[in-house]
């Protein structure tokens, strides 16, 4: 394994997740590029939350996992293990991939955000299958040098871009929050 030491992690969002944009990372950005394929896996002991600030109800993941490559692409993220509103079993998937912007870097610290999050979802309810898409660009992405760390801290920028007879559970156009903490490894 290498060090991380000046290197950027591109998964943060991965959680959460997952995408379209696949423009180069540090193009235009103060921030070292990383350097090396990676893969994340959530902490142990932690979930990775999507959560809507308008009901208040979540979809809440005990496992996922993302992987990437050295231009800030962030290629696969996968979601396991779900549980959506009213305890319903619930799936998570990715579409696309998406791409980590980072803005700064303190001490270790590695700043940015994620575009082209697109991930798709469905529980089953008391009212039957729920269906839909979170959609949108997530702030709040963190890259611990020291602890070999990414996260996302309730993350924003995401919204409900669709649902399909989810009750008023989850809305078309309600902002959704995420947030996940990944250990991270470089090839």
């Amino acid at each position: 394994m290498r060090s991380l030491s000046g290197r950027t992690v591109c998964v943060a969002a991965a959680a959460a997740a997952a995408v379209a944009a696949a423009v180069p990372a540090a193009s235009a950005s103060p921030v070292p590029a990383p350097t090396g394929a990676w893969t994340a896996t959530l902490v142990p002991g932690t979930r990775a939350d999507f959560i809507d600030t308008t009901t208040a109800q979540e979809i809440s993941c005990g496992r996922s996992a993302a992987s990437g490559t050295d231009n800030g692409v962030v290629g696969t993220v996968t979601w396991g293990e779900c549980v959506g509103a009213l305890a319903s079993t619930a799936e998570v998937e990715q579409a696309g991939s998406m791409t980590f912007h980072p803005a700064s870097s303190s001490g270790g610290v590695i700043s940015g955000s994620v575009s082209g999050f697109n991930v798709r979802f469905s529980m089953e309810t008391l009212f039957g299958l729920c269906t839909g898409s979170i959609t949108g660009a997530i702030g709040n992405v963190v890259f611990d040098t020291a602890t070999n760390e990414a996260s996302v801290n309730g993350g924003t920028g995401l919204v409900v871009s669709s649902a399909n007879n989810c009750a008023g559970i989850l809305n078309t156009g309600d902002p959704v929050q995420y947030s996940a903490t990944y250990g991270v490894e470089f090839a």
